[in-house]
């Protein structure tokens, strides 16, 4: 029996990722449908509100699923490290979609704050809500979990986004037992709720997406080099630095060696580095070792803020 190469592991996690995106765009757009039509019924407009906040989590879904598609494309000379971070752009749209549904909900409560049409709360509005939050919480903790599994960041991002529906949902229900008590201005007070919610889901998500592409540092350089250096021949570890996205690691490292190691036994020490690295961090993708001869190292002539 042969044994599955990285590539098609790499496509066994899309495929269950693109299932994965495929449930809960069936749920988001079903219960989106299901708030925004009872919503504008019953005019109320915190669940309007939610209900175009989980529309737009449906659509990112399907920003997701055409993303996936692409990062299939085997590596190219004109993109030689492959495609994969088009799933870091798509949740990068994914945040920008949050972003407009924010803008969609202000529009909402400004009118409903000017306008004197009373929100009817019945059972079926509460009903509704209970349902809307439970599949949430369901498909939040069902995205979470893939994500983690397949170390796919858009799921992990979509994860947030739907939790954030959840809690959002928490607000509108809230806002359903102050009309109740009397209080008619808490729909517009819940509305407000969701338009934080999916505020901070869209600072969340962006943050995430902007840190793979300027390159932020994913691996401890000190832990890097306390690995490279558990191999006797390596005499000293430095300008480490780490890039890509979780579950694609990208490592560049130099280490040194003893300045009278023949080039064969130097290139056997380098791949007993790789090979201990990526068993210590099983996300690394691609490693790359710089070989330097080892040279003591003077303090008096570093400057004092790098020693």
């Amino acid at each position: 029996m042969s044994t599955p190469t990285q590539s098609d592991q790499k496509n066994a996690h899309h495929g269950a990722v693109r299932r994965v995106l495929i449930v809960t765009l069936c749920v988001h757009l079903g219960i989106s449908f299901l708030k925004l039509g009872f919503g504008y019924h019953a005019h109320i407009v915190s669940l309007q509100a939610d209900g175009f906040h989980t529309l737009f989590d449906a659509l990112s879904n399907v920003i997701g699923l055409v993303a996936l598609g692409l990062a299939l494309q085997p590596p190219d000379p004109e993109h030689p490290y492959g495609h994969q971070k088009l799933e870091v752009a798509a949740s990068l749209a994914i945040g920008i979609m949050i972003l407009l549904g924010l803008l969609e909900v202000g529009r909402g409560v400004w009118r409903a704050a000017l306008g004197d049409t009373a929100p009817m709360i019945s059972a079926a509005a509460y009903a509704v809500i209970l349902v809307a939050i439970a599949s949430s919480l369901l498909i939040s903790w069902y995205e979470r979990r893939a994500g983690k599994k397949y170390n796919s960041m858009i799921l992990e991002a979509d994860a947030d986004h739907t939790f954030s529906d959840a809690l959002a949902g928490l607000a509108v229900l809230g806002g359903m037992g102050l009309v109740s008590a009397g209080i008619p201005s808490g729909d517009v007070l819940a509305a407000l709720a969701v338009m934080l919610f999916i505020g901070m889901t869209a600072y969340r998500v962006l943050r995430t997406g902007m840190d793979v592409v300027v390159d932020a540092s994913l691996l401890d350089a000190e832990t890097i080099c306390e690995v490279a250096q558990d191999i006797d021949e390596v005499l000293s570890c430095h300008y480490v630095r780490s890039r890509g996205m979780p579950g694609r690691v990208h490592l560049d490292l130099h280490i040194t060696l003893s300045p009278t190691m023949k080039l064969a036994e130097a290139g056997e020490v380098m791949l007993r580095v790789k090979e201990r690295l990526r068993e210590s961090f099983p996300e690394l993708e691609d490693v790359l070792i710089q070989i330097e001869p080892h040279k003591p190292i003077h303090y008096e002539d570093v400057p004092e803020n790098l020693v």
